[in-house]
């Protein structure tokens, strides 16, 4: 009988490392909710925020030891999407 399973490789202190570096800009959640206009769908995005990246650093934390690659695309993604909340809530930062 053949082993099907791909190769595992135990998760190096430096992917760690990555992982929840790539997960702070979350902790500025207060300050995002202040620069947020209320009543509006920015808001659900914002409060909808810290569980996607929850969400996202659990999937790329289990998914190493098999598929490197698809880690590093969540972790970009996330990167991405912190971008995306800042401007979304203050659109100044790229428009004059």
């Amino acid at each position: 009988m053949k082993n099907d399973k791909p190769p595992q490789y135990p998760i190096p202190a430096w992917v760690k490392i990555l992982i929840i570096a790539c997960a702070l800009p979350v902790l500025a959640l207060p300050r995002l909710l202040s620069l947020c206009p209320g009543d509006s769908a920015a808001e659900t995005f914002v409060w909808l925020y810290p569980a996607y990246v929850l969400l996202s650093v659990f999937l790329a934390w289990k998914v190493w030891p098999e598929r490197q690659l698809l880690a590093y695309i969540l972790l970009a993604v996330m990167l991405l999407t912190h971008a995306a909340m800042y401007i979304l809530v203050d659109p100044t930062i790229i428009l004059p």
